[in-house]
C-alpha cells in the first residue's frame, strides 16, 4: 500500500490535545478526515481515529480520539500526516496532487533542463513550483506550464515566460 502526505503537524493547540495542521491536500478534504496515519521512524504507519476537525485561519485543527492533552500530542510536532493513496479523492484529467509533481524534471519548450521540483508553495491564486536549490520558482499556471507527463516525470514550461 502506498502512503502519501496530506498535511504537516505544526504544533499542539489549546488545552484539549488538538494538533494544528498545515494542509497539503485540499483543505476541505483534510477537514473531512476520519482517520490519519503517522509513520514511526524506520517503521510502520500507525492509524489514529480523528474525533473532530475545524478551520483555524489557514490551518486545520485535528482532535485525535486517543489523546486529550497538549503534552500527549507534542510528540507529533513536525510530523507528516499520511493517508493511503487509494483513499484520496479522484481528480479530473488535468488535475494533479502537489505530491505528484515533486521530483519531476522541469524542462523548457526549447529543451533546456531547469531542474527537479523540490516542493510547491501556495500563493493563494496559484501554486509555485520551487525547484531544487530554491533559485528557480515557476508559477503553476496554464500560460507557463505547457504539459505535465506523469509517466515520464517531466513538466514542460514555456521558456519565454519564465525568468531564469
Amino acid at each position: 500500500m502506498e502512503f502519501v502526505v496530506v498535511g504537516k503537524v505544526i504544533s499542539p493547540f489549546g488545552i484539549k490535545g488538538e494538533i494544528k495542521v498545515l494542509p497539503i491536500a485540499p483543505e476541505e478534504f483534510v477537514l473531512s478526515l476520519q482517520r490519519i496515519f503517522f509513520k514511526k521512524k524506520g517503521g510502520d504507519y500507525i492509524p489514529f481515529e480523528v474525533e473532530s476537525t475545524r478551520r483555524h485561519g489557514s490551518f486545520v485543527l485535528l482532535k485525535l480520539k486517543a489523546f486529550s492533552t497538549p503534552e500527549e500530542v507534542e510528540q507529533f510536532k513536525g510530523a507528516h500526516i499520511f493517508l493511503p493513496r487509494e483513499e484520496l479523492p479522484p481528480l479530473g484529467e488535468d488535475e494533479f496532487y502537489s505530491f505528484e509533481l515533486v521530483g519531476m524534471e522541469v524542462i523548457t519548450d526549447k529543451g533546456r533542463k531547469l531542474g527537479k521540483v523540490d516542493h510547491l508553495k501556495d500563493f493563494g491564486v496559484y501554486d509555485m513550483l520551487i525547484l531544487e536549490g530554491e533559485k528557480i520558482m515557476i508559477p503553476f499556471v496554464s500560460d507557463i506550464v505547457l504539459n505535465v507527463d506523469r509517466k515520464k516525470g517531466i513538466i514542460t514550461v514555456k521558456e519565454d515566460l519564465i525568468l531564469i
